[in-house]
Protein backbone atom coordinates (compact mmCIF):
# COMPACT_ATOMS: atom_id res chain seq x y z
CA UNK A 1 0.00 0.00 0.00
CA UNK A 2 2.88 2.38 0.70
CA UNK A 3 4.25 1.79 -2.82
CA UNK A 4 0.78 2.31 -4.31
CA UNK A 5 0.36 5.54 -2.37
CA UNK A 6 3.76 6.70 -3.62
CA UNK A 7 2.84 6.02 -7.25
CA UNK A 8 -0.65 7.47 -6.84
CA UNK A 9 0.54 10.57 -4.99
CA UNK A 10 4.04 12.11 -5.08
CA UNK A 11 5.02 10.41 -8.36
CA UNK A 12 2.03 11.94 -10.15
CA UNK A 13 3.09 15.43 -9.11
CA UNK A 14 6.75 14.67 -9.89
CA UNK A 15 5.89 13.49 -13.39
CA UNK A 16 3.90 16.66 -14.14
CA UNK A 17 6.69 18.83 -12.71
CA UNK A 18 9.13 17.07 -15.07
CA UNK A 19 6.71 17.60 -17.97
CA UNK A 20 6.14 21.32 -17.43
CA UNK A 21 9.77 22.05 -16.51
CA UNK A 22 11.02 20.12 -19.55
CA UNK A 23 8.54 21.81 -21.85
CA UNK A 24 9.55 25.22 -20.55
CA UNK A 25 13.21 24.32 -21.12
CA UNK A 26 12.52 23.27 -24.72
CA UNK A 27 10.61 26.48 -25.43
CA UNK A 28 13.49 28.54 -23.98
CA UNK A 29 15.94 26.61 -26.18
CA UNK A 30 13.80 27.35 -29.22
CA UNK A 31 13.74 31.07 -28.51
CA UNK A 32 17.49 31.01 -27.83
CA UNK A 33 18.22 29.37 -31.18
CA UNK A 34 15.83 31.62 -33.11
CA UNK A 35 15.36 35.35 -33.59
CA UNK A 36 12.55 37.67 -34.70
CA UNK A 37 12.21 37.94 -38.45
CA UNK A 38 13.70 41.00 -40.12
CA UNK A 39 11.35 43.78 -41.14
CA UNK A 40 11.80 42.87 -44.80
CA UNK A 41 12.82 39.26 -44.34
CA UNK A 42 13.16 37.28 -47.57
CA UNK A 43 12.52 34.07 -45.64
CA UNK A 44 8.83 34.94 -45.46
CA UNK A 45 7.14 32.88 -48.17
CA UNK A 46 5.01 34.95 -50.50
CA UNK A 47 1.34 33.98 -50.67
CA UNK A 48 0.52 32.13 -53.86
CA UNK A 49 -2.09 34.70 -54.91
CA UNK A 50 0.54 37.46 -54.87
CA UNK A 51 2.92 35.73 -57.26
CA UNK A 52 2.94 37.60 -60.56
CA UNK A 53 3.07 35.41 -63.62
CA UNK A 54 4.73 36.35 -66.88
CA UNK A 55 4.42 34.79 -70.32
CA UNK A 56 6.38 31.56 -70.49
CA UNK A 57 6.65 31.21 -66.68
CA UNK A 58 4.86 28.61 -64.56
CA UNK A 59 1.58 29.87 -63.12
CA UNK A 60 1.98 29.10 -59.43
CA UNK A 61 -1.58 30.21 -58.71
CA UNK A 62 -3.17 27.64 -61.01
CA UNK A 63 -5.12 24.69 -59.67
CA UNK A 64 -2.96 22.24 -61.60
CA UNK A 65 0.22 23.64 -60.01
CA UNK A 66 -1.25 23.47 -56.51
CA UNK A 67 -2.41 19.90 -57.10
CA UNK A 68 1.03 18.93 -58.40
CA UNK A 69 2.65 20.45 -55.30
CA UNK A 70 0.16 18.66 -53.04
CA UNK A 71 1.14 15.34 -54.60
CA UNK A 72 4.73 15.99 -53.51
CA UNK A 73 3.74 16.38 -49.86
CA UNK A 74 3.73 13.47 -47.40
CA UNK A 75 -0.06 13.40 -47.48
CA UNK A 76 -0.10 13.36 -51.27
CA UNK A 77 2.53 10.63 -51.56
CA UNK A 78 1.25 8.39 -48.77
CA UNK A 79 -2.30 9.35 -47.71
CA UNK A 80 -2.92 6.07 -45.88
CA UNK A 81 0.08 6.58 -43.61
CA UNK A 82 -0.92 10.18 -42.92
CA UNK A 83 -4.49 9.18 -42.01
CA UNK A 84 -3.26 6.53 -39.57
CA UNK A 85 -0.68 8.92 -38.10
CA UNK A 86 -3.32 11.61 -37.62
CA UNK A 87 -5.71 9.17 -35.92
CA UNK A 88 -2.88 7.98 -33.67
CA UNK A 89 -1.84 11.45 -32.52
CA UNK A 90 -5.38 12.70 -31.98
CA UNK A 91 -6.48 9.66 -29.97
CA UNK A 92 -3.17 9.50 -28.06
CA UNK A 93 -3.59 13.08 -26.81
CA UNK A 94 -7.35 13.38 -26.37
CA UNK A 95 -8.24 10.02 -24.85
CA UNK A 96 -6.40 10.50 -21.50
CA UNK A 97 -7.85 14.01 -21.16
CA UNK A 98 -11.48 12.98 -21.46
CA UNK A 99 -11.58 9.57 -19.77
CA UNK A 100 -14.10 9.67 -16.91
CA UNK A 101 -11.80 8.02 -14.32
CA UNK A 102 -9.00 10.50 -15.03
CA UNK A 103 -11.35 13.44 -14.67
CA UNK A 104 -12.68 12.14 -11.36
CA UNK A 105 -9.12 11.93 -10.01
CA UNK A 106 -8.33 15.38 -11.43
CA UNK A 107 -11.41 16.86 -9.77
CA UNK A 108 -10.55 15.25 -6.43
CA UNK A 109 -6.94 16.48 -6.65
CA UNK A 110 -7.24 20.09 -7.85
CA UNK A 111 -10.97 20.71 -8.22
CA UNK A 112 -11.09 20.97 -12.01
CA UNK A 113 -11.90 18.49 -14.77
CA UNK A 114 -12.51 18.24 -18.50
CA UNK A 115 -15.75 17.05 -20.13
CA UNK A 116 -15.85 13.26 -20.02
CA UNK A 117 -16.59 10.79 -22.79
CA UNK A 118 -18.55 7.59 -22.31
CA UNK A 119 -16.71 4.46 -21.27
CA UNK A 120 -17.60 2.76 -24.56
CA UNK A 121 -16.16 5.69 -26.52
CA UNK A 122 -13.01 5.54 -24.39
CA UNK A 123 -12.73 1.84 -25.23
CA UNK A 124 -12.96 2.55 -28.97
CA UNK A 125 -10.38 5.32 -28.78
CA UNK A 126 -8.03 3.11 -26.75
CA UNK A 127 -8.35 0.32 -29.29
CA UNK A 128 -7.63 2.85 -32.05
CA UNK A 129 -4.36 3.82 -30.33
CA UNK A 130 -3.37 0.18 -29.87
CA UNK A 131 -4.27 -0.67 -33.48
CA UNK A 132 -2.08 2.22 -34.69
CA UNK A 133 0.77 1.01 -32.49
CA UNK A 134 0.45 -2.47 -34.00
CA UNK A 135 0.54 -0.94 -37.48
CA UNK A 136 3.69 1.05 -36.68
CA UNK A 137 5.31 -2.06 -35.18
CA UNK A 138 4.57 -4.21 -38.24
CA UNK A 139 5.76 -1.39 -40.50
CA UNK A 140 9.10 -1.40 -38.69
CA UNK A 141 9.55 -5.07 -39.65
CA UNK A 142 7.86 -5.28 -43.04
CA UNK A 143 8.76 -2.01 -44.81
CA UNK A 144 12.41 -2.29 -45.99
CA UNK A 145 12.99 1.48 -46.10
CA UNK A 146 11.73 1.79 -42.50
CA UNK A 147 13.44 -1.36 -41.21
CA UNK A 148 16.79 -0.05 -42.48
CA UNK A 149 16.67 2.98 -40.15
CA UNK A 150 14.94 1.34 -37.18
CA UNK A 151 16.84 1.28 -33.89
CA UNK A 152 16.11 0.05 -30.38
CA UNK A 153 14.87 3.51 -29.37
CA UNK A 154 12.03 3.22 -31.89
CA UNK A 155 10.69 0.14 -30.10
CA UNK A 156 11.18 1.79 -26.71
CA UNK A 157 9.16 4.84 -27.80
CA UNK A 158 6.44 2.60 -29.23
CA UNK A 159 6.29 0.61 -25.98
CA UNK A 160 6.04 3.80 -23.91
CA UNK A 161 3.18 4.98 -26.14
CA UNK A 162 1.19 1.75 -26.02
CA UNK A 163 1.75 0.65 -22.39
CA UNK A 164 -0.59 3.15 -20.62
CA UNK A 165 -3.43 2.36 -23.02
CA UNK A 166 -2.96 -1.41 -22.96
CA UNK A 167 -2.71 -1.62 -19.17
CA UNK A 168 -5.62 0.79 -18.70
CA UNK A 169 -7.78 -1.25 -21.07
CA UNK A 170 -6.89 -4.51 -19.30
CA UNK A 171 -7.47 -2.99 -15.86
CA UNK A 172 -10.88 -1.58 -16.80
CA UNK A 173 -12.02 -4.95 -18.21
CA UNK A 174 -10.40 -6.76 -15.26
CA UNK A 175 -8.17 -8.95 -17.39
CA UNK A 176 -5.52 -10.44 -15.13
CA UNK A 177 -4.78 -9.14 -11.65
CA UNK A 178 -6.50 -5.75 -11.30
CA UNK A 179 -4.08 -4.36 -8.71
CA UNK A 180 -1.06 -5.18 -10.86
CA UNK A 181 -2.69 -3.79 -14.02
CA UNK A 182 -3.77 -0.51 -12.44
CA UNK A 183 -0.33 -0.08 -10.88
CA UNK A 184 1.33 -0.78 -14.24
CA UNK A 185 -1.10 1.69 -15.84
CA UNK A 186 -0.14 4.47 -13.46
CA UNK A 187 3.61 3.80 -13.69
CA UNK A 188 3.62 3.64 -17.50
CA UNK A 189 1.50 6.79 -17.72
CA UNK A 190 3.84 8.69 -15.40
CA UNK A 191 6.89 7.53 -17.36
CA UNK A 192 5.31 8.77 -20.58
CA UNK A 193 4.54 12.18 -19.05
CA UNK A 194 8.06 12.53 -17.62
CA UNK A 195 9.99 11.61 -20.77
CA UNK A 196 7.80 13.55 -23.21
CA UNK A 197 9.81 16.82 -23.20
CA UNK A 198 13.18 15.00 -23.33
CA UNK A 199 12.58 12.52 -26.17
CA UNK A 200 11.24 12.59 -29.72
CA UNK A 201 7.78 12.96 -28.15
CA UNK A 202 8.61 16.66 -27.97
CA UNK A 203 7.50 16.92 -31.60
CA UNK A 204 3.91 17.03 -30.26
CA UNK A 205 4.77 20.42 -28.75
CA UNK A 206 7.16 21.57 -31.46
CA UNK A 207 4.44 20.95 -34.03
CA UNK A 208 2.70 24.13 -32.90
CA UNK A 209 5.97 26.08 -32.77
CA UNK A 210 6.95 24.94 -36.25
CA UNK A 211 3.57 25.65 -37.80
CA UNK A 212 2.64 28.96 -36.19
CA UNK A 213 5.83 30.66 -34.97
CA UNK A 214 8.75 29.52 -37.13
CA UNK A 215 8.84 30.85 -40.70
CA UNK A 216 9.13 28.25 -43.44
CA UNK A 217 7.15 26.91 -46.38
CA UNK A 218 4.59 25.13 -44.16
CA UNK A 219 3.93 27.98 -41.73
CA UNK A 220 0.28 28.45 -40.79
CA UNK A 221 -1.56 31.37 -39.24
CA UNK A 222 -0.20 34.81 -40.16
CA UNK A 223 3.07 33.50 -41.53
CA UNK A 224 5.16 33.12 -38.38
CA UNK A 225 7.32 35.59 -36.50
CA UNK A 226 10.73 33.96 -35.97
CA UNK A 227 13.56 32.44 -38.02
CA UNK A 228 16.58 30.31 -37.05
CA UNK A 229 19.70 32.30 -36.15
Amino acid sequence: MRFFDLINGPMVWFSFICFFAGTLYQVIVFYTLSKPKARHSRTQPRPLMEVKTEPGLLDRTSLSYRFAMFRLTVFGRNPGMMIITTIFHVTLILTPLFVLAHNILLDLSIGISFPSISEKTADYLTLAVLACCCFFLLRRFLAPQVRAITTLSDFVMLTISAAPFLTGFLAYHQVGDYDIMILAHMISGEIMIMVLPFTRFIHMIYFFINRFILIHENTLGKGGSRVWR
